[in-house]
């Protein structure tokens, strides 16, 4: 139950760090000790130099608070990260919980980078999905949301300044494109009907008493990592948009079902561990 299904990314130490501490320590200020994370990610198949270079890494960068008592290292989140850490926890268990409601009104962003400039283009790309938008054509990104503020902040961050950002409604036509068809819904369904799959064997196992502390710890971790991964990739579409048998509702109630039931296995193994 816990490997990875073909075609996943199995997760680095640097990910699972941050990832393990705000499950499990997220209402503890206390400093856990270095020797207890590379325990802990052990389970994860990852070995102990690479949990303390990464353990390095992510105090060097401001993520973690590392303490040293001798020998001896200990690390929490840094507290700086801690109130965003709690309220990004809290957006991602809502997500898919409650209908999105729609204005009418599309967010669209017209712009002109020539081919030749390598640099930019696919950085625009980049950044225009990660605020959810989807290509209707090459240089029309189109979304129902309106977060001005971050495109605005997106195209004076890469030096654009050939591009549009317009706030409109959509002139319905017989034989024009559909607007969703910016976003690869087709592939984004299968997705989520993998986890909702994944999760109702977790529950059948649970429900049958054979799942492991070790198991369980490791099943969790990595469902709460897909989840996490289609949050961010969902580009949260009016449920008006959406086709009737949308998966991101039902597929969420079964991961619900599922991550709560691993938890009081999986902490137990934490302990264990800890």
């Amino acid at each position: 139950m816990g490997a990875m299904e073909p075609g996943s990314k199995a997760a680095t130490a640097s990910e699972l760090l941050p990832t393990l501490m705000g499950d499990y320590w997220f209402r503890s200020r206390a400093h856990i000790p270095s020797a207890a994370l590379v325990r802990l990610l052990a389970e994860f198949g990852v070995r102990a130099d690479a949990t303390r270079a990464a353990l390095s890494r992510l105090s060097r960068r401001g993520r973690l608070e590392g303490v040293r008592d001798g020998r001896r290292t200990a690390y929490r989140l840094a507290p700086a990260l801690v109130d965003a850490a709690h309220v990004q926890g809290r957006r991602l268990m809502r997500f898919g919980a409650d209908p999105i409601e729609w204005d009418g009104v599309w967010t669209c962003v017209a712009f002109s980078v020539p081919e030749s400039d390598g640099r930019r283009r696919p950085r625009l790309r980049k950044r225009l999905r990660a605020l959810g938008l989807g290509a209707l054509f090459d240089g029309l990104w189109i979304t129902p949301h309106a977060p001005l503020d971050a495109l605005d902040r997106g195209l004076a961050e890469l030096g654009i300044t050939e591009a549009t950002v317009l706030r409109a409604t959509e002139v319905p036509r017989p034989d024009g494109v559909a607007m969703v068809d910016a976003w690869d819904l087709r592939t984004l369904r299968r997705r989520y009907d993998v986890v909702a799959q994944l999760a109702d064997r977790i529950v059948d196992r649970l429900d049958g008493g054979r799942v492991a502390a070790t198991e369980a710890l490791v099943a969790r971790t990595e469902l709460m990592g897909r989840w996490r991964s289609l949050a961010l990739s969902d580009p949260r579409l009016p449920d008006e948009l959406l086709p009737a048998d949308w998966p991101c509702r039902p597929a969420r109630a079964r991961f619900e079902a599922a991550y709560d039931g691993l938890g009081p296995l999986a902490e137990t193994r934490v302990r264990e561990l800890v």
